[in-house]
Order: C-alpha cells, then structure tokens, then sequence
C-alpha cells in the first residue's frame, strides 16, 4: 500500500477524526484541519501528496480551496467529498483538476481505493520528473547522446576527440545503432558548429539524381535540368557533409568523391570549370566495406581516405545496460500519460537482444506507451509485444535464444518484415539486402 503525507480538510469533526485515524493506521503522516485557510498553511509549508477536501466549509469552500492547491503544488492529488452532490459540482471538481469525486455517505472501502490511486498517481508524477533528470545531462541540446556503459562512453570519448579534427570520419555500426546521433555531435562539438550539417542518404536515391545532388548541374545538362542547382558539396562549404549510407554509393560516384577528398574540387554536371569546397566529410555505413571492395563494389582507396578516423557504433546487445536509461529518455520525451514500467518489464526489454538496436528499442517503447491502458505499462505488454516481434531474450554468453519454438516459416516471416521495417519500406533494397527476389519477400510478408 502507498503512503505518504495526507492532507485532510473538514469542517466536521467526526469525519476529520475518522479520515485521520483510519489513514493514520496505514502508515500516512495525516494532516487535519477545519478550515480552508488552514489547509494553505500547511500545504505552503509540507509537502502534501494527497489531500481529501469537503465542499461545504465555512469561509473557503472546498472548490476555492481546490483551486488554491493546485496553484500551490500542481501534483497534489484532490479528492473532493460531498454531503450535497451535484453533476455540476463534481465536473467543475474535475475540471480544476481534481482526481476524484465521492458523494457521502461513502463506503471506507470504496475511499481507501481512491486515494490509492491517488498516491499512485503521485508516485508516478514523482518518478517522471525522476526519470527527466536522470537522463538530461546525458543529452546534447539536440541530439541525445544517452548511454553509461563503458562500450557507448568509448565510443563517445573518440567521437569527442575526432570532433576537433577536419578529417574525414567513417562511423561504423549495424542499422539503428545510433550513427546519425554520432555524426551530429561530431559537428556539434565541432568548430564548424555553428555552420550547416547536410545529411544525404546515398542508397535512396537513383544514380543520376544523387550525382545532381551531390555535385549539382548546370541548367541544360539532362532532361528536366530547367535551372542551375547548388551540389550538397557546395552547400555545405565551410560546414559539414554527412554521407549515410557510403556503401550504397555507385562506383562512378566513388571516384569523384575520392577526389574532392584528396583536391576539394567537384565539376557540376554540365559545367566544364571546377567548384571548390570546404565540406567536412562524414560518412557512415552499416556494411563490410572491406568485403564490398574484395566483391568489386568499394573503391579501396575511397576507403583508405574515408577512414582516416573510424568511429565503430556498438550495438545495443553489447550495451544492455544502457536500456533502462534509453527507455526512460524515450518516455520523458513522450506526450501520452504513461511514464513507469513494471520492474519485470524494465526487465524484459534489457533482456531482449535488440536486432534493431536503438531505432526499434524506441519503437517498442512509443508502441507500448500508446498501447497502455493507465499510467503503469504492465510486464504483460511488454511480454506481448517482444513475442509479436519475435521474442530474442539474451541468453549465457550474448547469444540469442527464444522463449517458444515457433515453426521456421513463422521464423523467416518474422525476419523479413522486421527487415522490411529496417529499411523504411523500402522493397527493393530489402530483397537486395536479404538476398531474394522481390516476389518472394512478398511471399513472406503477405497474410496468412
């Protein structure tokens, strides 16, 4: 049972003494009074969770007094009492914020229920300031670099130190582990801060396209150029380039990269004179670069230029200790009421293997916290939602294990629509990425 400080305001005695007793046996610090102006005293003086008010009192009446509260302590829980009940009352009771309304004669039962929920409630209001806290000086103004164990804490001190470099950077890591957060910081604690950070995904856009952009073109060079355009590299002169998706950059577009790396010129296409840059060059893969240059598809002395400084993002599995405090960023963030989770679920999602890494950890938790039905998200639905996505508790030693033997066909399903998911919805670089044809991804994911 919650306890706490319970604040008491009736002007008859045999109800204060009887609330006061009664609480008062359950472990509450009880703080009685007659009077509204009273009840002020004490609630500018202590620190009150709950207070159970009556309407009818001479001088402030208990809807004044309601009103006061709050502008007091917002998160004081009121439960308003009533001898003389009235829908009109009760919804400007609840109006004014008030937790509960209860008409007297009332069962002691049906009371001791009510302010329950209301400590709990202000448990949980204490818990979500609790958890703010807990995570701000762990963020940057913009991008949240959450994370306390030693595997995050490295990378963040290399990515500190690459930062007041003007060396190309190369951050490494599976999907969703966290590279944009890397790269932005890196250009934040850079001395080109206060300069522009251009971001482009190298593998979303067709070939001719992503030339355009990067180095851009005169007006007249291909169908549709009806204008000149500023290439990404000029755009982002003095500032920084932020190249996602490197791997995904077509061979033609790897050799003139490679030499506005070594030279800081570019020619737009169309034009015949060349343009020169300041850009500071980041990119950031989630493939084997050296097995994409042994497969003929990376430049190798792209890479050695790339990398210069490689920052490797460790996945999530390797830093299950940071989750509770990345679950607790992901709901201080949130807009919904939700903000605590039960222990077995906190739990559960460090135990979770986390494929996806951060981006589905975050997923998960905006799921559950638009799934729960009150302010506590329940083990249960935790449970659920892990074994929907397929259900990977770490097991001794990292590796994966599953909590049901599933058959292999719900397996592959499973698999493939988590990676469709990875890749934005994007078809065709899924099936590339998984090895099979188009038909045949929609083969997995079509309904069964």
């Amino acid at each position: 049972m919650s306890t706490g400080s319970l604040l008491v305001v009736d002007d008859e005695p045999h109800y204060r003494k009887l609330l006061s007793e009664r609480h008062g046996r359950n472990g509450w610090a009880v703080f009685p009074t007659a009077t509204g102006a009273e009840a002020l005293r004490i609630a500018e003086k202590a620190s009150i969770d709950v207070a159970l008010i009556d309407i009818l009192m001479p001088g402030m009446n208990g809807l004044d007094l309601l009103e006061r509260l709050k502008s007091i302590d917002p998160a004081i829980e009121v439960v308003v009492l009533t001898g003389h009940a009235s829908v009109e009352t009760a919804i400007r009771a609840m109006k004014l914020g008030a937790f509960d309304y209860l008409s007297k004669p009332y069962k002691l039962s049906e009371l001791d229920v009510v302010v329950e929920r209301a400590a709990e409630r202000r448990r949980l209001a204490h818990r979500c300031v609790g958890l703010a806290a807990q995570v701000k000086h762990l963020e940057g103004p913009r991008d949240p670099m959450v994370g306390q164990s030693a595997a995050w804490l490295a990378t963040v001190r290399l990515a500190r130190k690459a930062a007041a470099q003007t060396l190309p950077v190369l951050i490494t890591g599976e999907s969703g582990t966290g590279k944009e957060v890397i790269a932005s910081a890196l250009h934040r604690w850079s001395g080109r801060a206060a300069e522009v950070l251009v971001p482009i995904d190298c593998g979303a856009l067709p070939e001719q396209l992503l030339e355009s952009e990067l180095f851009g073109h005169r007006r007249g060079a291909f169908t549709g150029a009806v204008a000149d355009k500023e290439g990404l590299f000029q755009v982002a002169s003095a500032g920084t380039l932020f190249l996602d998706e490197i791997g995904e950059l077509p061979l033609a577009h790897q050799a003139k990269l490679l030499r506005v790396l070594e030279t800081g010129e570019f020619r737009p296409i169309g034009q015949t004179a060349l343009r020169r840059t300041d850009a500071r060059v980041i990119a950031a893969t989630n493939r084997d670069l050296d097995a994409a240059i042994a497969a003929g598809q990376f430049r190798e002395d792209l890479l050695y230029r790339l990398n210069v400084v490689t920052i490797a993002v460790p996945p999530l599995r390797e830093r299950a200790e940071d989750v509770p405090l990345l679950v607790a960023h992901f709901m201080a963030r949130s807009k919904t009421g939700a903000c605590d989770l039960e222990p077995g679920g906190m739990a559960r999602l460090t135990d979770y293997t986390w494929p996806g890494n951060v981006r589905e950890l975050r997923n998960v938790v905006e799921r559950l916290l638009m799934l729960a039905e009150g302010p506590v998200i329940t083990e249960r639905l935790v449970a659920s939602l892990l074994v929907e996505r397929g259900g990977r508790p770490r097991a001794n030693g990292g590796k994966p294990a599953f909590d049901r033997v599933m058959p292999l066909a719900d397996m592959e399903r499973s698999y493939v629509r988590w990676a469709l998911d990875e890749c934005g919805g994007n078809v065709t670089t899924t099936a590339r990425r998984l090895g099979i044809s188009r038909s045949t991804l929609y083969r997995h994911t079509a309904p069964t």
